[in-house]
């Protein structure tokens, strides 16, 4: 494998000259964007949709990036399609309040329809060797990765691998963590759907990655639970996991729990080691003493959990779990709609979740998906024997 660029362009904020100008330094730094779109490519760019946020909550790809990006496109010749499927809601209202929309209707994109779904194959996968996936993104002939960096309550991080989930329409998202138990299978069936992505895409040749990284999130992510936290970043890259490494890196967060990450650069996919990836732009000492704070609790793929997957009546007692802030509720009942093994009930007046936690699978979809972030990680009765502290991430 040749060595991978990352460019990392320092941008103060989301203006509009600012953004574009990081923008296009990234795309030149990984070989010009012409070098993947050519003239007359439809290229579809998969933003971060996750709910219907503002864009200040940092919950969603930002406004101002999507049009840098699509502007860029036109530049070279190719013809930007924009969407995603958000987990509950409908993608024009996801677009809509993330301010994306009116980008869009300006600079006169496409909206993609991502109802229809088709089968991709991936025939190495380990966990699962095919997705029912968004036909639109697959018929596109250049796939262009627009996520936010944040931290994650399940995979502790969320960035380009994990972006790619959203290939996968709504609420079906919620079923493949049912069909991914224990939980720990969980960052393996995402690194097949990375790699059926890849194999589709020409080995990576049709598939580019940039990263929103100006204002990114902290905590409880990847939805409203999450803190804004400013970073002040675009980061571009061909190798999804090399991008990852490097977010890791200038969020000051633990590469070794970045269990995605080194489930891809073990089946060469792409590279997990920072000192094997090419760093361009600003240098790393400019976010040198940046500490991002993670999600609180456990994550997958850890010792413990796994540990714990094998003795189910220990899990209440020793795994971390999902619990509510009444105060914060407003009964707007989409955990309860997310719940892929519907053990989230609803009762009072005004109604309230309740949760069966012997029977939940800690898939944190529930948490993801509440716009008041009033769904987060409880501790276990038990923290110190989970060996990860009180909400120590």
């Amino acid at each position: 494998m040749s060595q991978p660029i990352v460019s990392v362009q320092s941008c103060p904020s989301y203006s509009q000259d600012g953004v574009a100008a990081a923008v296009r330094q990234c795309f030149d730094d990984v070989g010009g964007l012409e070098r993947f779109v050519p003239s007359g490519a439809r290229v579809f760019c998969k933003v971060n949709l996750l709910v219907p946020a503002a864009p200040e909550q940092a919950v969603t790809t930002h406004p101002e990036i999507v049009r840098a990006v699509v502007r860029e496109i036109r530049r070279v010749g190719g013809i930007p399609v924009v969407g995603d499927n958000p987990a509950v809601a409908k993608p024009r209202t996801a677009l809509r309040k993330a301010g994306i929309l009116a980008v869009l209707e300006e600079e006169g994109v496409e909206v993609a329809d991502l109802s229809d779904v088709i089968v991709l194959d991936n025939p190495d996968g380990v966990v699962c060797q095919s997705f029912e996936v968004s036909r639109a993104v697959v018929e596109a002939d250049v796939l262009l990765n627009l996520p936010k960096l944040k931290t994650h309550s399940l995979t502790y991080m969320t960035v380009a691998l994990k972006n790619l989930f959203g290939l996968i329409p709504g609420t079906h998202k919620a079923q493949w963590h049912l069909k991914a138990q224990p939980s720990g299978r969980f960052v393996g069936l995402l690194a097949d759907l990375y790699g059926a992505v890849y194999r589709h895409f020409g080995q990576g040749t049709r598939i580019l990655h940039l990263c929103d990284g100006i204002v990114a999130m902290e905590g409880d992510g990847p939805g409203p639970g999450g803190t804004p936290r400013y970073l002040g970043a675009v980061l571009a890259s061909a190798d999804a996991a090399a991008l990852d490494r490097v977010a890791c890196e200038l969020a000051g967060l633990d590469p070794d729990r970045l269990v995605l990450l080194k489930e891809v650069a073990g089946r060469a996919l792409g590279e997990g080691d920072l000192d094997r990836i090419r760093w361009l732009g600003t240098p790393a000492s400019s976010w040198s003493g940046v500490r991002f704070k993670p999600a609180s609790g456990s994550f997958v793929g850890s010792a413990v959990s796994r540990w714990v997957q094998r003795r189910p009546w220990l899990q209440d007692l020793v795994r971390d779990h999902p619990g509510l802030e009444p105060s914060r509720c407003s009964s707007c009942r989409r955990c309860h709609e997310i719940c892929p093994v519907g053990v989230i009930s609803l009762a009072g007046s005004p109604v309230k979740p309740s949760f069966e936690l012997s029977k939940c699978i800690r898939c944190y979809c529930c948490a993801e998906v509440c716009p008041e972030g009033a769904i987060r990680k409880q501790a276990p009765r038990l923290a110190w024997l989970a060996g990860a502290g009180p909400f120590s991430g």
